[in-house]
């Protein structure tokens, strides 16, 4: 288990470093302590209770993607995929798609009944009715692209998740029932998947994709120095807010739309990402294009 600041870049540094040709495509897992996650373009004021995530000691970190916030402990599978671009879809919409798909499939695997929603989700459906269980996001580069990806293992700890979360500047406690009535999870599908079994499950299942061997690694003594510089400076100034909106949480959302009756009042609609969003660095070939 790592601060949320170390695993976020973790993302950042790969990225550079497959970019570069400093090191091969890598699938990253992570165990994360208590954070909130908030996309490159949200509101902190709006979106996260300040004095909440001192009291539960949970860090704030703003990562490199776009979207909304995001609450991840030890109940979350997390993961990454850093790879140069001609590995991946190049379109976005497709991206996302292939991406969650590919976690949809490794899931149903397991009996848990999910399926793809559009842009980024992965959902429970029972008729008309959603529950939402995991995302993903990405960063694009010239160089090189990081997906990254979450599904909430178990539901524990929700009680901390409405408290240091806000939509914007509306507290969530009261409307707790609501929320969880359209969160869903692993374990309530199948209490005997191990999370250790999802990763596993997740390499296996990438690399069967692309027909590919892998090597399982840890991160070099450089590699973790290197991180440690990058994830100082990723909380630093977290709160920055100028033109800043409330995006509210992430998994409150599907195309847009609040699920959660209550808070639609607070914000109905938030606008799912865009290409500008995920797009840190796009440099012209030398022919201009």
């Amino acid at each position: 288990e790592r601060e949320g600041s170390f695993n976020t870049a973790i993302d950042v540094a790969l990225l550079e470093s497959v970019g570069n040709n400093e090191s091969k495509p890598a699938i990253v897992m992570t165990e994360w302590k208590p954070t909130v996650s908030l996309g490159n373009s949200q509101s902190y004021f709006l979106d996260v209770d300040e004095k909440a995530c001192k009291k539960h000691n949970v860090q704030v970190v703003r990562r490199r993607s776009g979207g909304q916030a995001v609450f991840l402990d030890n109940n979350y599978f997390v993961f990454s995929v850093i790879a140069k671009p001609d590995m991946f879809p190049k379109d976005l919409t497709l991206l996302r798609k292939w991406f969650c798909n590919m976690v949809v499939e490794m899931l149903t695997d397991y009996d848990v009944p999910v399926e793809f929603y559009q842009p980024d989700n992965i959902v429970i459906r029972n008729g008309d009715k959603f529950r939402t269980i995991g995302n993903s996001g990405q960063v694009i580069t010239s160089k090189a692209i990081a997906v990254h990806g979450s599904v909430r293992y178990s539901l524990k700890n929700l009680d901390v998740m409405t408290d240091v979360l806000k939509v914007n500047g509306q507290k969530l406690q009261q409307f707790e029932d609501e929320i969880k009535d359209i969160l869903g999870d692993v374990t309530s599908h199948n209490p005997n998947i191990a999370k250790k079994d999802l990763k596993t499950a997740f390499v296996t299942h990438f690399a069967g994709k692309y027909s590919a061997k892998y090597i399982r690694d840890n991160l070099k003594d450089s590699e973790i120095d290197k991180i440690n510089a990058i994830a100082s400076d990723l909380t630093k100034n977290v709160a920055r807010e100028d033109r800043y909106k409330s995006r509210g949480v992430c998994y409150f959302f599907l195309n847009g739309q609040n699920l959660v009756p209550s808070l639609q009042q607070f914000l109905p609609y938030n606008t799912p990402s865009l290409w500008q969003e995920s797009v840190v660095q796009i440099e012209r070939d030398e022919n201009g294009i």
